[in-house]
């Protein structure tokens, strides 16, 4: 009785989902041929459609009007450490990679000398997005490279967003001027003016977004390092290689600082001369004045001493004993 009972239920549950599942689908294919038919009246009647309704949203509908994929905006950067022997050779093969690229240097920064072989030229490029991997390539074969990072930044959704605003205030500056063209009052009329301020204002800080981002998308950031070496920096890594480079480092910043406490201290030379010389004359004086109280001890006269009276007692000390008196006969 049980199975029979289990049985029965199990068809009914099952005869339930069957026609749930058959309403949902004539459900959705009586939806689908009302939205298709809606899309097919508005064509023939020549309203937009849906889907031209949602590039025109704005602000609110920024995913629909998305480029695809090979129209994203995307921004390129790169930081690039060089050495080398041949500093000259290095630099103008750098700024020859540049000009071939159509590269331009935004900002310089060198400093060392010749002499001690110390030279080194900091590097800010501004290379065209279609140059970007032909600069590097050039870039890297001017010296030893010690390090090299890159980096991308997808400003896709920033870009539609500002691009989109800025087509909004655009409209909004144009209803604006045809309200203000058909103003019966001064009232209505400075009231459309100061919503014009407010909008056109909007439009150059978006216009000035706008511009910062297309000229960080159309030209992408290189840094460029270049130092003189006397030995390049071998590429192995073992421990070996890594202490030898070490000691080698140490000695050489040992060698450095002691070359430039020697160049302080010539430079500090004369200063040092001058405090010499005020030491000694304040040296000198202090002697003489030294001397002068050693003479005026001696030639002062020594005193007299007293007379001693024999009949006078001895004056006692702290054990009781009379301390005695020198030139009194006992």
């Amino acid at each position: 009785m049980k199975r029979l009972i289990v049985w029965l239920l199990t068809l009914t549950m099952t005869a339930g989902l069957l026609t749930g599942c058959g309403s949902s689908l004539s459900i959705m294919d009586s939806n689908f041929s009302d939205s298709s038919g809606m899309k097919e009246e508005a064509a023939a009647a020549g309203s937009p459609s849906t889907d031209s309704m949602s590039e025109e949203m704005g602000l609110e509908g920024s995913e629909a009007v998305m480029k695809p994929q090979d129209d994203r905006k995307i921004i390129y950067n790169a930081d690039l450490s060089l050495e080398s022997k041949q500093f000259s050779a290095a630099r103008d093969a750098l700024l020859q990679a540049a000009a071939k690229a159509g590269a331009y240097v935004q900002n310089s920064d060198e400093g060392g000398s010749e002499e001690s072989g110390s030279r080194w030229v900091n590097y800010t490029f501004r290379v065209p997005s279609s140059s970007y991997r032909e600069f590097l390539s050039g870039a890297v074969q001017a010296g030893n490279v010690l390090n090299k990072s890159e980096s991308t930044e997808d400003v896709t959704a920033e870009y539609v967003d500002v691009q989109a605003r800025l087509e909004s205030l655009e409209k909004q500056e144009a209803r604006l001027l045809e309200l203000a063209a058909k103003a019966e009052t001064l009232e209505d009329l400075l009231a459309i003016e100061n919503q014009l301020t407010d909008v056109r204002y909007r439009i150059e800080s978006y216009t000035g977004q706008k511009k910062v981002m297309d000229n960080l998308i159309a030209y992408s950031t290189v840094d460029v390092s270049l130092s003189e070496v006397q030995n390049l920096t071998p590429q192995s890594r073992s421990f070996t290689s890594r202490l030898g480079r070490a000691f080698k480092g140490s000695w050489q910043n040992f060698m450095e600082g002691l070359q430039d406490t020697i160049i302080s201290l010539i430079y500090l030379l004369p200063t040092l001369v001058l405090l010499a010389a005020i030491v000694a004359i304040v040296l000198v004086i202090v002697r003489k004045a030294g001397k002068r109280q050693a003479e005026k001890r001696k030639n002062m006269p020594v005193p007299p001493v007293p007379p001693v009276d024999p009949n006078e007692p001895a004056p006692k000390t702290e054990t009781g004993k009379n301390t005695p008196v020198y030139g009194k006969k006992e």
